[in-house]
């Protein structure tokens, strides 16, 4: 095989690893528990620390503790990412645009969750290909895979630590051409349940958990091709 031959497989392989791995991670870490942990690790508490949301039926504030607060994140995680049918109804706390918004991020994770299988199956593609050679080759190919993909989203993050605001704005007008994600924070109760210190965490969350992937998976592979050639 050619060494341009063998830099579009790494790269195939790649782009699979990418797509099912940083999904798998982005449903993995939406749960209750983490919203929790990071809801802790920037000041809020149970019977201390508050977020205070505005109650849109009688305009008064509601004080919204970190039991409450992490389960109006439970229901919108369930919905978004297909655990329940239906979003919220529009009431005292969220407005028929947000809810709106909310279920075109469902729609964003039902289209993401295609990635899944079809990384999947890239990958076996080229592991098929590769094992057909020999083990060698198979290991190589994983090895170079994972490390080409850590650096791509090492150094993707690198970008969006620097310009955050940037990159977050970016993938909105990316995502969500119509608009609907922009609220008033002076009275949107989801930018409340969801401020930046939500958005950095997880994305940290989400970006560092899939270079560790990525690491442990080389080395595995690059364990494998030292016995493979010996």
């Amino acid at each position: 095989m050619s060494a341009s031959a063998g830099k579009i497989e790494t790269a195939l392989f790649a782009v699979g690893f990418t797509m099912a791995g940083l999904v798998l991670l982005a449903l993995l870490w939406s749960g209750a528990k983490t919203y929790a942990d990071m809801a802790r690790s920037n000041g809020v508490t149970t019977g201390a620390t508050t977020v205070s949301f505005i109650d849109h039926l009688s305009g008064a504030d509601v004080e919204m503790e970190l039991g409450p607060l992490v389960e109006q994140h439970a229901v919108w995680s369930a919905y978004v990412t297909g655990g329940t049918p239906d979003p919220p109804s529009p009431g005292p706390f969220y407005t028929a645009d947000e809810i709106s918004h909310m279920t075109d991020v469902r729609r964003v994770f039902d289209g993401a969750k295609i990635l899944i299988p079809a990384g999947l199956f890239v990958m076996a593609l080229r592991l098929q290909r590769a094992r057909s050679r020999n083990a060698a080759t198979m290991f190589r190919l994983i090895r170079d895979g994972a490390i080409a993909a850590g650096v791509a989203v090492a150094v993707v993050g690198a970008v969006a630590a620097v310009a955050f605001d940037a990159a977050f704005l970016l993938f909105h007008q990316v995502f969500f051409p119509q608009g609907n994600f922009l609220f008033d924070p002076a009275t949107s109760n989801l930018l409340r349940l969801y401020p930046d210190w939500y958005w950095q965490g997880i994305t940290l969350r989400i970006g560092l958990s899939f270079i560790g992937l990525a690491a442990a998976v080389a080395v595995a592979a690059a364990m494998g091709l030292r016995r493979a050639l010996h």
